[in-house]
């Protein structure tokens, strides 16, 4: 969801990032890529443990996304 809030504790990202494999940017100050996959491995430069409802939803879909991965 676009409205949802996630907690950033540092100023870094990452800056070569194959396009087919953003998930989400973030604006703040400047646009930067926040999330990326590629085949099983997922990343982001946030906090999903310190962000709330939001954090503790995107912790279960990689649960999913692992579990589901796992049993094809």
């Amino acid at each position: 969801n676009s409205e949802d809030f996630f907690y950033f504790v540092h100023s870094y990202y990452v800056t070569d990032v194959a396009m087919e494999n953003i998930l989400s940017y973030t604006s703040y100050g400047i646009d930067f890529v926040s999330a990326f996959a590629k085949e099983n491995i997922f990343g982001c430069q946030f906090h999903p443990e310190k962000s709330h409802d939001a954090g503790l939803k995107l912790l279960t879909n990689f649960c999913t996304l692992a579990s589901v991965k796992a049993y094809n």
